[in-house]
């Protein structure tokens, strides 16, 4: 889980990606998602996956997208199970190769989705972000509230880790038994972690407070955004790569493995 939750940790950097428009970004990931939402092809994911791989690659954050995609890979797992299981009992048939296809399908497209928007958080600072949101007309208030579980995500995952390893250097195991026993080994783990959670959130809430959060109602910030050449090429790129998708989805015949 903490390796999957790296994929929502600004990582720095100077490349083409990392400068352009945080609204161009946001709407390059969201063309991806869509995508791999309207097809459920495994060579259009794969396409997909490739293109979010290329984007990655391109912005130096190659190591910390593919530690995301291999965090998945455990649910991965279990959505492919669970569509097998349920699609075989339901038709009848466990050797069928278009239900092991679709269940293949279904699962491996949940790496495009998290992939997506993993360029995404990890080339966006939580700042801009922020500015994003409030260009898109949404309420500060959920926009500070959003950031924040951005923000503290990636701590509660290593906080989780250090504690698992707290716990295990004191003799708790937690890979033994059944799965009954593993989740009743996991409340040492839990009850700090949440004791943790609740008095940071408590810290916040005094800062706030004492910065007087809501005082103003129209916000101002340091930097404003503005669009540049390489932001509208980056625009006009993502609108057409969309509309390509959603033309060749709806009003033509592709026979794609």
């Amino acid at each position: 889980m903490a390796t999957l939750l790296q994929g929502l940790q600004f990582q720095p950097g100077a490349s083409v990606i990392h400068r352009l428009d945080p609204r161009v970004k946001l709407l390059i990931s969201t063309t991806l998602l869509i995508t791999s939402l309207l097809y459920l092809e495994v060579a259009v994911t794969s396409l997909v996956i490739a293109v979010e791989l290329i984007l990655s690659a391109i912005s130096g954050t190659a190591k910390r997208w593919a530690k995301t995609v291999y965090g998945a890979l455990p649910l991965v797992i279990l959505i492919f199970l669970m569509n097998y299981l349920v699609r075989s009992f339901s038709e009848g048939s466990y050797c069928d190769p278009s239900i092991i296809y679709v269940s293949f399908a279904t699962a491996y497209r949940l790496i495009a989705f998290l992939a997506s928007f993993s360029i995404f958080f990890l080339t966006t600072t939580p700042e801009e972000l922020g500015m994003t949101l409030t260009k898109l007309r949404i309420p500060y208030t959920y926009s500070f509230a959003f950031i924040s579980a951005i923000r503290f995500t990636p701590i509660l995952a290593e906080e989780l880790q250090t504690i698992m390893d707290a716990q295990r250097s004191r003799g708790l195991e937690l890979d033994r038994g059944n799965p009954i026993k593993r989740v009743r080994r996991y409340i040492p783990v839990l009850v700090p972690l949440i004791v943790n959670a609740l008095r940071r959130s408590y810290e916040l809430a005094e800062a706030m407070e004492v910065k007087c959060f809501g005082a103003s109602e129209k916000r101002t910030f340091l930097r404003e955004l503005r669009m540049k050449p390489r932001d509208y090429a980056g625009l006009a790129a993502a609108l057409l790569s969309l509309a390509l998708a959603i033309y060749a989805r709806f009003f033509l015949e592709l026979n794609l493995p």
